[in-house]
């Protein structure tokens, strides 16, 4: 189910480690400091990153969507749909 190449995908993990570390020094930044300012929030949402106001933290959209889909994959494989 994975099209990825090897290298790409021995890549990933990586790449969502710094992803997910740049997301949470943005969130302490906006915590501490208030809004990160409307062109650096231009600048992220033109990158797919937003603010969650309910969660107060920054996410990206990219990943939300692979968490969703790999998870709704996983859960209609587990079915039965004979």
């Amino acid at each position: 189910m994975n099209d990825y190449p090897t290298e790409d995908r021995e890549m990933i993990p990586g790449i969502l480690t710094l992803e997910k570390a740049a997301l949470q020094r943005l969130t302490e930044d906006r915590l501490a400091s208030g809004s990160l300012g409307e062109e650096t929030e231009v600048a992220l949402a033109s990158a797919g990153v937003y603010w969650d106001e309910l969660g107060q933290e920054y996410f990206s959209i990219d990943a939300f969507q692979r968490e969703t889909f790999e998870r709704l994959a996983h859960e209609y494989a587990s079915q039965n749909y004979a």
